[in-house]
């Protein structure tokens, strides 16, 4: 246990140094602003089109602006999850992916291991500072957005329901970042975790989401959050088939590395 503590609280102050977690912050909160700015703008601009062009058919605006950013509390957090599960995903992938190769492409293991540490423990450490950090900036900002919005939208949602959300979508977040970081060691290339996880994460949640097996998937974890539910019984499959499909990464991660050291 001394072991993992020491590399985690290492790769935890590496986090800090490189301005990873500010940049886990930055993104969470930057999307919060977007999403909320364009909302309270675009409430207004109805009102102002039907003053300036008193011609335009301003029924069907108002229908396509609540629709694209609505301004009652559940559906707005339903997109700013949206949001986060795409354009957030995206990046953190980006930004994880290489991490662990590049360290033992660079020999940065090589000292480490000489001193006790095991592959093993480097890999585990890593993966779950950067999974569980960038997930958290996830819960932070969502509870912040609640907190904003709750403001000037109407209230729909329960604050366990919204609690409740951030969590699965903070949950969310530390499987994709755990997944691409132990996938990229498990291939030659760590692009291939890329487009397994961003292919995953972008297109499986639409697709299933018109298929009756879909809520028995992976993904549907991410569709939960999406649509702002609060039956957690539904996410009981989901949740362990990702599990069991962490582990096995997991695993297979481990055997990788231990191979070659």
């Amino acid at each position: 246990m001394n072991e993992y503590r020491c590399i985690i609280k290492k790769d935890f102050i590496e986090c800090l140094r490189t301005g990873k977690l500010i940049l886990f912050l930055v993104l969470g909160l930057g999307i919060a602003i977007f999403i909320l700015g364009v909302t309270a703008l675009f409430s207004d601009i109805p009102d102002f089109l039907e003053v300036e062009l008193p011609g335009l058919d301003i029924a069907s605006l108002e229908d396509m602006m609540t629709i694209i950013y609505p301004k009652m509390l559940k559906e707005s957090l339903g997109v700013f999850s949206y949001y986060i599960g795409i354009f957030y995903s995206l990046i953190i992938i980006l930004v994880t992916h290489g991490i662990l190769p590049k360290e033992r492409k660079k020999g940065k293991w090589i000292l480490p291991i000489e001193q006790g540490y095991s592959a093993r423990a480097l890999v585990t450490g890593k993966t779950l500072v950067y999974a569980t950090l960038s997930g958290a900036a996830v819960f932070i900002s969502y509870l912040i957005y609640f907190a904003v919005a709750g403001t000037f939208m109407k209230h729909n949602m329960t604050l366990g329901n919204v609690f409740m959300c951030g969590m699965i979508h903070g949950l969310n977040i530390f499987l994709i970042v755990s997944f691409t970081m132990l996938m990229s060691v498990c291939f030659k290339s760590s692009i291939v975790a890329v487009i397994s996880v961003l292919g995953s994460v972008l297109f499986v949640p639409d697709i299933m989401n018109y298929l009756p097996i879909g809520k028995y998937f992976p993904t549907y974890m991410l569709t939960f959050v999406y649509e702002s539910r609060n039956d957690y019984g539904s996410l009981l499959g989901p949740l362990v088939i990702n599990l069991i499909l962490l582990v096995i990464t997991y695993y297979m991660a481990v055997i990788k590395v231990s191979s070659k050291k």
